[in-house]
């Protein structure tokens, strides 16, 4: 697959919504590739170990995958512009929409990225049931106090199209249900120019910074991704994308289903 270029905008990267429209182009046509061959193809996990505790699961215990059901992660660092990429598309194609942000757990020591997202419960409440066409009922992350769930659960689908955004969104530990991954990539200083409009200093942590920037350094790089789309990017510069391969804080608040403007990503 070649992707298509601009049109960019003031920053040279691609504008939201033109992204949006690349996206929603490139969605189409993994559908229709769905609707002509089963069972849909998968992006197959970079060839690194999977993260401890999130062993892939043995073929007996893979979920049903109902026909015609895509599952679209969108990746990157915080503050890339993942979720407005991501809510523009829902919108337009009527996709079920699924933030890895309401999976945020406190983190665990020495789990690297991983440790900082209850990656299980975003598979097995969210992410398994739309694959199989059902609908999926789960709490959110307790952002305003952060801590724990909140009370009461949300529910999302069932839907064709079901994006699931944020960072992990591509994860090795969930690529057996992943169909397509695209990774929005943004350059670092702009990333932290908007986090830092958005995150207190207090706020901000060294050791997720260190974890992002190794998850995607060695775990998932942009050439695991199907598709890139640049943000922010010299002017000229087109989105690429690949065949299918063989730094920021946590956000602090969410008020209902609407992410507050601390959320960087």
């Amino acid at each position: 697959m070649t992707a298509r270029r601009g049109p960019y905008g003031a920053d040279g990267g691609l504008s939201p919504g033109a992204a949006a429209r690349q996206l929603l182009r490139a969605a189409a046509r993994w559908q229709a590739g769905l609707a002509a061959a089963e069972p849909p193809a998968l992006t197959a996990p970079p060839p690194h170990p999977p993260s401890p505790g999130l062993a892939a699961r043995p073929a007996a215990r893979l979920p049903a995958m109902a026909a015609g059901v895509l599952i679209l992660a969108i990746d990157g660092h915080g503050g890339a512009g993942k979720s407005t990429i991501a809510a523009a598309v829902a919108a337009a194609a009527g996709a079920a929409l699924v933030h890895t942000d309401d999976f945020f757990r406190q983190p665990r020591r020495g789990g690297g990225l991983t440790g900082y997202y209850d990656l299980a419960r975003l598979r097995e409440q969210a992410i398994e049931p739309l694959a199989a066409g059902r609908a999926a009922t789960f709490r959110r992350f307790d952002w305003a106090s952060g801590r724990g769930l909140l009370p009461a659960p949300v529910t999302t689908g069932p839907a064709a199209l079901v994006i699931v955004e944020g960072v992990l969104a591509a994860a090795p530990a969930l690529a057996d249900l992943v169909g397509r991954s695209v990774l929005v990539d943004t350059p670092e200083p702009e990333r932290l120019r908007r986090l830092r409009a958005r995150i207190a200093p207090p706020d901000w942590d060294a050791g997720w910074l260190a974890a992002e920037q190794a998850y995607f350094r060695d775990v998932r790089p942009p050439s695991s991704f199907d598709l890139v789309l640049p943000g922010g990017r010299p002017a000229g510069q087109p989105a690429r994308a690949f065949p299918p391969a063989a730094s920021a804080p946590p956000r602090r608040g969410t008020t209902g289903s609407t992410r507050t403007s601390s959320s960087p990503g």
